[in-house]
């Protein structure tokens, strides 16, 4: 994804911004479906100073999927920030959460990694409606349905022994 690679060398001291569209074919280049049809727009302004670079991110954007309650369809909204300084050394590590080091003699940044982690990391786990009016009631009613089928049937008389065996 040459979009995403940085060439700093020729950058002049001082501010600069660069500005990338997330999609689907971002994701699927990770071999990830933990996003279903996102869009995202991710601003990255670049700091360059004579020994270091600071990289200011800032993701904003929807993943359209399905609420994990009712399975009607939800978009989820992300808003995020992320500030990397990336130094430089003989030899490149990433001992702190924040920093990059890279080697004297790289040239180029590729911010894609920086960018899937930002944010699948702010993504949360649970995707489900703000308020449980929204989900579809239809759907919530058949599962309390199923919830009180599942309680009613009898226990294995095998499990109810050893449970007796906890108290």
């Amino acid at each position: 994804m040459k979009e995403f690679v940085i060439p700093f060398t020729g950058l002049k001291t001082g501010g600069h911004t660069y500005d990338f569209e997330i999609g689907t074919s971002f994701f699927e280049a990770y071999e990830s479906d933990l996003l279903e049809a996102p869009e995202f727009k991710v601003h990255l302004e670049l700091e360059k100073s004579s020994n270091m670079l600071v990289l200011n991110f800032t993701a904003t954007g929807v993943s359209h999927t399905q609420c994990d309650r009712c399975g009607s369809p939800l978009d989820v909204e992300l808003v995020t920030a992320e500030r990397i300084v990336v130094k430089f050394g003989d030899n490149p590590t990433a001992d702190d959460e924040g920093i990059i080091v890279l080697h004297h003699s790289d040239y180029e940044i590729d911010v894609s990694q920086i960018i899937y982690e930002m944010i699948v990391i702010a993504m949360s786990a649970k995707r489900v409606h703000a308020q449980p009016e929204l989900c579809d009631q239809e759907a919530l009613k058949r599962l309390s349905e199923l919830e009180k089928e599942d309680l009613e049937e009898p226990g294995d008389p095998r499990w109810d022994a050893l449970k007796n065996l906890r108290n």
